[in-house]
């Protein structure tokens, strides 16, 4: 529902913004006290989901009393909107008296868009947040997360224990987290955990430690090959399987053997997940997408294709050869296959063996490329070479280009969604392109954005699942910082 209303923003050139209750709403109505996300948590995915406004309603007996109509009123009056997005199941007003149906009416009366988002199932189940609470408190975190869309995560500051983990040989991080978590079933996970810039499988440990007659719950950490001391440090975790229920033992020996054992199945599992990550970049002209790109590529020691510049490139033979027709250049590219590396830091694009990489960055190829970026023959032979440069990446692959989420790999593990304000991207472009008026470049890049929109082919979209990185004033490192932390819970 929230990527259908910030694709409904971005193609209508409107803000989106998120109205909900504070927590109280779910705590009286359904009697729930911990949450799938903490309220800090939830304003953070609005703003990673590219929601620019939230609107937090108080729970109050003023609001619960309102009729449909007059809590519509209440809205419009205080928020200027444009179009309303919901799913097929909103009801809301006094006692749930109001549904799509009646908000369809008030639409039409007040002078609104509506948009109904339709339920997914999982084979019988509708997808629901209660649905989730139950998976994870049955232990199918597998399912859980699938659903999600991300790895299920606990945040929290590392606190000091009493060394009962030290003390049997698995020394342990104690989590402190925030009680209106919701924490899942009790026993041992394999997981991983963010500590600082880094990421380490690890076991994770969520119950009461019977075998020592604890009572309270906690959340626990062995972190694989990693010796150091993390006290006060911020971590972050993520559950990916689960191993075992949490249980009591006679002996400090059963549970040591037991936990070798648990070791054992998780390296098992870690060896199993071996397979390439993808992480794309789709974005606006002159948002500092490729700088992101590479910073993430060389972070990670990722491979990195600039699906633009094979644009670019092809606009440059087309400008040089002067081919006037589609055919003409399929026929080109056919005998002339595009090749392209990348040195860690610099991205390197060949045809017949002549590198093009300093000819291609001009805006007058940048008119070429946007030509050529519609035609679909010659689109699908740029997309099947990158498909194709994967089979020989070892770890992962960033691939950064306008339409790489949602069209050269729309199953990627992480897809980012890059835009800064305009002024600044015009800045940045200017710089790039030389001595040009920033009037001029920002006047171009608004009129590049319409058609990206709006074109046929391919048109600028926030992709399905994706994630929106502002990078309008924050420095590379808090970006890498934030993307590390999506890339922690990408499945």
């Amino acid at each position: 529902m929230i990527d259908e209303l910030v694709n409904t923003a971005l193609i209508n050139n409107l803000n989106s913004g998120v109205i909900t209750f504070e927590n109280a709403f779910p705590q009286n109505l359904k009697n729930i006290s911990s949450f799938l996300l903490t309220s800090d948590e939830k304003l953070n995915f609005f703003s990673l989901k590219g929601i620019d406004y939230s609107f937090i309603l108080p729970f109050s007996e003023e609001i619960r009393s309102l009729s449909p109509e007059k809590f519509i009123e209440l809205i419009i009056n205080n928020i200027p909107i444009s179009c309303l997005c919901v799913g097929s199941n909103f009801f809301f007003g006094k006692n749930r008296s109001g549904d799509v149906n009646t908000l369809r009416e008030l639409g039409e009366k007040y002078n609104f868009n509506l948009k109904i988002v339709p339920l997914e199932k999982e084979d019988s189940n509708i997808v629901s947040s209660s649905h989730i609470r139950n998976l994870l408190l049955e232990g199918k975190i597998n399912t859980a997360n699938k659903l999600l869309g991300y790895k299920y995560f606990i945040n929290g500051i590392v606190e000091r224990g009493d060394n009962l983990g030290s003390k049997i040989g698995f020394p342990t991080v104690n989590i402190k987290y925030e009680k209106e978590k919701l924490i899942p079933k009790t026993g041992i996970y394999k997981g991983k955990v963010r500590v600082k810039r880094d990421i380490y499988n690890a076991a994770i440990y969520i119950g009461t430690r019977p075998t020592f007659g604890g009572k309270e719950t906690r959340v626990e950490a062995y972190i694989l090959d990693f010796n150091d001391h993390l006290y006060g440090e911020k971590v972050e975790i993520v559950l990916e399987d689960y191993v075992r229920s949490d249980q009591k033992f006679d002996s400090t020996d059963k549970l040591r053997a037991q936990i070798q054992k648990d070791l054992e199945v998780i390296r098992d599992l870690i060896k199993e997940e071996s397979k390439v990550k993808i992480i794309t970049i789709d974005g606006t002209a002159g948002s500092g997408k490729t700088t992101i790109a590479k910073f993430i590529a060389q972070k990670l020691d990722f491979d990195y294709i600039d699906s633009g510049a094979l644009y670019r490139a092809v606009g440059f033979i087309v400008k040089e050869k002067n081919l006037l027709t589609e055919d003409e250049i399929v026929e080109f590219l056919y005998k002339n296959p595009i090749r392209f590396t990348f040195d860690k830091n610099t991205f390197r694009v060949f045809i017949s063996d002549k590198e093009l990489t300093s000819f291609i960055r001009t805006e007058e190829i940048g008119k070429y490329a946007s030509m050529v970026g519609k035609m679909p023959k010659v689109r699908e032979i740029l997309t099947s070479s990158q498909r194709e440069y994967l089979k020989n990446v070892k770890k992962g692959l960033v691939l950064e280009g306008r339409d790489s989420g949602t069209v050269v790999f729309p199953n990627a593990n992480l897809k980012l969604f890059v835009n800064a304000n305009i002024n600044v991207r015009a800045e940045r472009r200017a710089k790039d392109l030389g001595n040009i008026s920033i009037d001029e470049v920002k006047k171009y890049i608004i009129e590049r954005d319409q058609q990206d929109i709006n074109r046929d082919i391919a048109p600028l979209r926030f992709p399905n699942q994706g994630y929106f990185i502002d990078n309008s004033d924050t420095s590379i490192e808090e970006i890498y910082d934030k993307i590390l932390s999506l890339y922690l819970k990408a499945l």
